[in-house]
């Protein structure tokens, strides 16, 4: 027993180390994006977005598997191929962001009717098409948000937002506890959690911006939506895993799962973001 017990600690601190060291590596990558140089931050978004749609095509392609239902330990899930039509997607898309990084845009438009012509021809179903762009439109919107001024700002709120609220729902709903708010999709988040996910992030907010920015009511709805955005990518993100049959979209980052579960609430608060900067909204943390 005891021999047991030792083996299940050592488990422990290795999954530990494994955790900090891709903590280590997340916060090298994020690093890399806020360089926006012309070396770092292409190989950077071509990585992320090939990873996040092969994440994705893998969990569409294992979920209409027949093995899905007598998988234990998602055996078949690590072992899921991509085919051929798949990797041409993810070569297309990839073609694409090249364009939007040179801002080749004849060539993006060319490449736009490719994936009309690719969809149309291989029969995609709607929700395969929707899939695919959710997942990569992220980081087009991202190449677009590089080319302003005051990119490592909005960047820098995104990062804000998106590990605050999910700090403090995480540490609220644990305290708290609690009535689920969506138990068939993510069993662990609550209520309490989901609303101190958005006073905490507020709070902080005002304290930090109340000087530079004479607008409280401005402040605290514009965090709450942040907020909102952030947990709503959230659930969206485990709710495609909850319909898949699997915890995590993948274990590229040990301790830490996959790019989709690393970058969910971020993702569709990067193209909110982008939508309001748009609409010409005057963002509290910038000095006009």
């Amino acid at each position: 027993m005891s021999v047991e017990k030792e083996d299940l600690e050592e488990i422990k601190v290795n999954n530990l180390y494994l955790r900090v060291f891709s903590s280590f590596f997340l916060i090298l990558l994020i690093y890399c994006l806020f360089l926006n140089d012309n070396f770092f931050f292409p190989i950077i978004i071509h990585s992320l977005v090939s990873l996040s749609i092969w994440e994705f095509l893998r969990l569409l392609n294992y979920r209409n598997s027949d093995r899905i239902s007598s998988d234990k330990g998602n055996f078949f899930l690590s072992r899921q191929r991509l085919n051929y039509s798949d990797f041409l997607v993810i070569i297309l898309i990839n073609l694409f962001i090249s364009s939007m990084i040179l801002s080749a845009f004849a060539i993006s438009f060319f490449l736009v009717f490719c994936f009309l012509f690719i969809f149309f021809f291989l029969k995609f179903k709607l929700s395969k098409i929707i899939g695919i762009f959710y997942v990569s439109s992220p980081y087009c919107v991202l190449i677009l948000l590089s080319r302003d001024l005051n990119y490592q700002d909005f960047l820098i709120l995104i990062l804000f937002y998106a590990v605050v609220t999910d700090t403090s729902s995480f540490l609220v709903g644990s305290f708290l506890k609690g009535r689920k708010i969506a138990p068939k999709i993510s069993p662990g988040k609550t209520i309490s959690g989901s609303v101190g996910g958005l006073i905490i992030p507020s709070l902080i907010s005002l304290l930090i911006f109340i000087e530079t920015y004479d607008s409280v009511i401005m402040i605290v709805v514009t965090s709450i939506i942040f907020s909102i955005i952030v947990q709503v990518g959230d659930l969206i993100e485990s709710y495609y895993k909850r319909v898949c049959f699997v915890k995590e979209s993948s274990n590229l980052i040990p301790g830490h799962g996959g790019v989709l579960d690393r970058f969910d609430g971020l993702a569709l608060l990067i193209v909110f973001v982008y939508i309001l900067k748009l609409l010409n909204f005057k963002f509290y943390f910038i000095v006009y």
